[in-house]
């Protein structure tokens, strides 16, 4: 009687032991995290001091020792207490930067203590972004570095910085440099698309100095047979063209007077009118070496007045016209 009594309850938790080791993964206890890595005795005895320093509200010297201790292992614990220390101390730019890198280096919370740490510090993050203005820059291929009021962007392209105006560099491989200056308010975020400049003209070469105290070269004299030659051409043009408009004013005259006496003969109609032909010719002539010999003789006088090598320049925005002799 006992013994199948004591057979029911062993077949009972048999069966309870086989279903709990049935039981899905999903309702299993979730594994433990594994061990933060231990701290070298001078990473524990920073830590000692910044929290002591922070005891006596000292945050200058607690943020001073937090960065000693992000250069020596670079933990995400030390980058969101930067964040938070220089939060309290209202250097917004690198705050909202570390308190970035922290958010995106925090693990998933798995408890409730993790998961009210997890929260401040996003609304940490979100208090500072208000504070200041994001620029997300647009470089052109090949563009590098890329700084904004000198500090370097990094490869996202993304920089938090105080609002106000800022200009955006960066230094393409044929030694241009894309530039663009932008204005941004508090929470705000501009995109910044880089442009290069134009290409530059070539720098006209300068003579060499004359070293301090050595006399001044006279100027090369010109050659007298230019000058002789300019100048007896210029007389031809003139006198030319004096002559040319003389005959023709008085052979203009004379036709008119001829016009004027009556004419029934057809042939005669056309021969004044060759003849009129003729005088506007000589019209012409006689301006075009008038117009001739004064420029020529214009020219003569510069070449003689001006040393040799001067040089007359004509600028605008972006071109330069150069001549010289």
């Amino acid at each position: 009687m006992l013994r199948p009594a004591l057979v029911v309850c062993w077949s009972k938790a048999a069966a309870v032991t086989m279903f709990l080791l049935a039981r899905s993964p999903a309702f299993a206890a979730p594994p433990p995290r594994p061990p933060s890595p231990s701290r070298s005795p001078r990473v524990a005895a920073l830590v000692r001091e910044a929290e002591a320093a922070l005891d006596r509200l000292d945050i200058v010297r607690a943020r001073d020792l937090w960065a000693q201790i992000y250069d020596l292992e670079r933990s995400t614990v030390a980058i969101c207490q930067l964040g938070q220390l220089d939060r309290r101390l209202g250097r917004w730019v690198d705050a909202t930067g570390e308190l970035t890198r922290c958010v995106q280096e925090m693990r998933p919370p798995a408890t409730p203590v993790e998961q009210r740490l997890h929260d401040t510090r996003h609304a940490d993050l979100a208090a500072t972004r208000r504070q200041v203005a994001e620029l997300r820059v647009f470089a052109p291929a090949g563009a590098a570095p890329v700084i904004v009021d000198g500090r370097l962007v990094d490869d996202t392209g993304r920089i938090y910085v105080e609002p106000g105006q800022h200009e955006v560099t960066a230094a393409l491989p044929d030694g241009r440099k894309a530039r663009s200056a932008v204005r941004v308010a508090a929470g705000e975020s501009r995109a910044v698309l880089l442009s290069p400049e134009p290409a530059a003209l070539r720098p006209v070469a300068s003579p060499p100095a004359r070293p301090a105290g050595a006399p001044a070269q006279p100027a090369a004299p010109q050659a007298p047979w230019l000058l002789y030659a300019g100048s007896a051409a210029s007389g031809a043009f003139l006198v030319s063209g004096i002559v040319l408009h003389i005959v023709a004013s008085l052979e203009d005259s004379a036709l008119r007077d001829e016009m004027c006496k009556p004419h029934s003969d057809i042939e005669d109609a056309r021969a004044f009118r060759r003849e009129q032909h003729a005088v506007e010719l000589k019209q012409h002539l006689s301006t075009a070496a008038l117009v001739a010999g004064t420029a020529l003789g214009a020219a003569t006088l510069a070449v003689a007045v001006l040393p040799n090598g001067a040089q007359i320049r004509a600028r605008s925005a972006s071109a330069e016209v150069r001549f010289s002799w």
